[in-house]
């Protein structure tokens, strides 16, 4: 679907009519999810990448779920060579525990070298910048042979995972210049460069349609979440433009499917609905079909990222993050491994309101 054949539905006053339309008429209760039960809900303890979930999590009755980071070149080594060894123990470890299993593989910060040599071979351009006195490079996100290739890997983790009820919820992105979370680097200078490459928002959004499909078809019985942001008018039609046409052709495409995510909950986000043109109001328009993650992690910052850098108390800072983000009506919040564990009483409270007890 092109972006022109969206334009009836994207009037930000409508959007939530045509949601709401959209899903009497395919019959959909809001709240069901794939494998038949209710939208998941809850605490998800968020560790780092190739970590190890570790027993205070795993014994926390106060949390419903692990977000499991990992690396595809560490699945995928090789091209069709798939190790899971370790993703095998760590899923089925949560499971023994109870708990549900979120998955996300890092397809950008942890891109297999085979990958970005295959691009070269073919011709393919990569996008280059500079951020915190480091290079990145990444094959631009329409790139053919790089969706391919992101693509056999996603149909691999399905035929793996999908038929593991632990599994109830998958990742998925397409504008993701580093991390899982969305990022399209657009100061002046980049723009530029995006536009030399031939950056065009049809593209971008044929490659996010194709990711979306390759993840659903993947793993029929799991939510696929799909973490949003904006990016410059100098890109697009508007900062929200990419995101909001997206998540609503993935709800009209994928009924009662698409789990529409915001990454950076904080105490300083606008308050809900939020502001015309942000992240949250897309997110605000998808409930009750949406998820939020925390910016980063209060305990031991001296940076106080999550309070923008003016010096707050863990507990309170989490619990101000959070408490915007249950105003959203998100059904879990991703919560970092060690405020999970060291921060029970928030924790406790956190989940209790989005579980509506």
């Amino acid at each position: 679907m092109s972006a022109n054949s969206l334009t009836s539905i994207l009037n930000p006053f409508s959007i939530r009519a045509n949601f709401f339309t959209g899903l009497v008429c395919a019959g959909l209760l809001a709240g069901s999810s794939a494998w038949g039960g209710r939208i998941p809900q809850g605490v998800f303890s968020l560790g780092n990448s190739g970590n190890p979930v570790p027993p205070q999590v795993l014994h926390n009755p106060n949390v419903t779920g692990c977000s499991i980071r990992y690396g595809w070149k560490d699945i995928e080594p090789t091209e069709g060579d798939f190790q899971w060894d370790w993703l095998d123990g760590e899923v089925a470890k949560v499971a023994a525990a109870g708990k549900q299993v979120l998955l996300r593989i890092m397809t950008q910060s942890a891109r297999p070298g085979w990958v970005s040599k295959a691009v070269q071979k073919h011709g393919g351009s990569f996008f280059t910048w500079e951020d915190g006195g480091e290079t990145y490079s990444i094959p631009v996100f329409w790139e053919p042979t790089y969706l391919d290739k992101k693509k056999n890997m996603i149909a691999a983790l399905g035929a793996h995972f999908s038929e593991n009820p632990a599994v109830t919820i998958v990742t998925a992105s397409f504008a993701n210049a580093r991390s899982e979370d969305w990022n399209v680097p657009h100061t002046p200078e980049l723009v530029d460069q995006w536009l030399s490459l031939g950056y065009t928002s049809d593209l971008m959004l044929d490659a996010g349609q194709q990711i979306i499909d390759a993840t659903m078809e993947a793993f029929p019985h799991q939510d696929v979440a799909l973490s949003i942001g904006t990016s410059g008018t100098e890109l697009d039609p508007s900062p929200d433009y990419l995101a909001r046409t997206t998540t609503v052709w993935a709800w009209n495409a994928w009924p009662g499917r698409l789990l529409t995510q915001v990454s950076s909950l904080s105490t300083f986000i606008p308050p809900a609905p939020g502001d015309k043109g942000s992240a949250w109001a897309v997110l605000w328009n998808m409930t009750p079909q949406a998820g939020a993650q925390m910016v980063f992690r209060c305990i031991n910052d001296p940076e106080y990222i999550v309070n923008h850098g003016v010096p707050i108390d863990p507990a309170l800072a989490l619990t101000e993050a959070t408490d915007l983000g249950i105003a959203y009506k998100v059904n879990y919040i991703e919560i970092y491994q060690i405020d999970v564990i060291n921060l029970p009483k928030v924790i406790k409270d956190v989940q209790a309101s989005l579980l509506g007890l």
